[in-house]
């Protein structure tokens, strides 16, 4: 199956380890393309997104509904591949699933991990369930939205209040719905137990966004023995927030003191 590939190379041959973004449900890699493709390669990394099967320009939309999260995985593993070199995996949201089961099945394959708004390890269905009742009018249309029986997502279950009208239309209109089996397996455990790695993993979340409460984020903190970085206005798309640059500097830092010191201290 064709996956749609992004590919951002700085100006100078990176020494640093290609990153490689994955996005979340009812995305593509469209999401990237505007603020973080550009400004990581800009600070020298070789940076990389695709779009899931069925997602954006990839093949597989009329087959949507029948894709699996392992199905997902499996496409990330695929691009993994022809990369020269392990990939920092970056995931928001259902991405960060994604590299959850990437972490605990191979975690020699990559050099690091970053979860943005990401679903938990132990699945997002209490976080559904909570969401039906304290906003239940955006829920319902979200899952008329996926179910293809509504043209249009609701806008502030992805987006900031502060993004300008013309932007949140633009990317509304890239927004599409998600494999009915793939939701599924969202609210189930996304990995069976406890994973002990040397791989950083930096938790990323927001005290203010839609889906995943604070509380979802210390978890996920917790189980792989890292504390969680919060920003306080942040929406669920950190990456089309405003303030985006905030988060791609975190996650700059992270790199800078856990994953390039480490490999630092390998080479002594």
């Amino acid at each position: 199956m064709n996956l749609e590939i992004l590919e951002y190379a700085p100006e100078e041959n990176s020494q640093f380890p290609p990153i490689l973004f994955i996005h979340g449900a009812f995305h593509g890699a469209w999401c990237w393309k505007e603020n973080f493709l550009p400004y990581f390669s800009s600070k020298g990394f070789l940076s990389y997104a695709l779009s899931l099967r069925g997602h954006g320009e990839s093949e597989g939309l009329e087959a949507l509904h029948s894709f699996s999260l392992q199905d997902y995985v499996e496409d990330v593993m695929e691009v993994m591949v022809l990369l020269k070199n392990k990939p920092i995996l970056v995931g928001h949201s259902m991405g960060g699933a994604i590299v959850q089961k990437i972490l605990q099945l191979h975690p020699d394959k990559i050099e690091g991990v970053i979860l943005m708004a990401s679903v938990p390890h132990n699945g997002m269905l209490k976080d559904s369930l909570k969401l039906s009742f304290t906003n239940f009018r955006e829920s319902i249309n979200l899952f008329l939205f996926s179910q293809g029986k509504r043209k249009k997502c609701p806008v502030n279950v992805f987006f900031s209040k502060d993004l300008p009208d013309e932007k949140k239309d633009e990317y509304v209109r890239l927004l599409q719905p998600e494999s009915k089996k793939a939701s599924g397996d969202l609210n189930r455990k996304i990995i069976s137990k406890s994973i002990s790695t040397k791989v950083p993993v930096l938790v990323l979340g927001s005290k203010k966004e839609w889906f995943f409460s604070e509380k979802t984020t210390l978890s996920i903190g917790e189980h792989y023995k890292t504390k969680p970085v919060f920003f306080p206005n942040m929406s669920h798309d950190m990456m089309l927030d405003p303030n985006w640059k905030t988060v791609a500097d975190q996650i700059i830092k992270f790199l800078d003191e856990s994953v390039f010191q480490s490999e630092e201290g390998e080479e002594k």
